[in-house]
């Protein structure tokens, strides 16, 4: 195992779908059939089992924006494919590195210093879901300027 080899310790996203699956019968048989399949705590509990017996630390972490900040911050720089760049906001998230959105997208947004660094990312994407520029994952590797966001703003008044 990798992780035992490097002595670090594997990350995942802590994933709960209780909610979700209270509410089966309303998003149809197929949504029910694939949320159902899906034994997220069991999962987790066979993981950290065979981790700790190994000696390796399962580190769980908050899985809010992680899609979002990797397809902004790394898809792009990196030149990694969406799930690949959401897998290393995971692991910057595992070592409490910073998320804040890159000034590059700062100057385009109002965003207020006291309120949590999410609630940007949460403002990011509303605006970008909102945009005819961006509508697929591919689309974020063609971004060369974020000015379409002010027009956005500008749209909306």
């Amino acid at each position: 195992m990798k992780a035992a080899e490097f002595e670090c310790p594997v990350v995942c996203e802590e994933l709960d779908f209780s909610a979700k699956k209270q509410s089966l019968g309303e998003k149809g048989r197929k949504y029910a059939r694939m949320l159902s399949g899906w034994a997220y705590s069991e999962f987790y509990k066979q993981l950290n089992s065979i981790l700790s017996n190994r000696g390796i630390e399962l580190i769980a972490v908050n899985p809010a924006y992680s899609s979002i900040i990797g397809l902004v911050k790394y898809l792009k720089m990196y030149g990694l494919a969406s799930d690949e760049s959401a897998t290393l906001v995971i692991a910057c998230r595992a070592m409490k590195l910073s998320e804040k959105i890159p000034r590059s997208l700062t100057a385009y947004s109002e965003m207020n210093p006291e309120k949590h660094v999410w609630s940007e990312w949460n403002q990011l994407n509303r605006k970008i879901k909102r945009s005819a520029v961006i509508s697929r994952r591919c689309d974020y590797y063609s971004v060369s300027n974020w000015s379409f966001l002010v027009n956005l703003d500008t749209e909306e008044a």
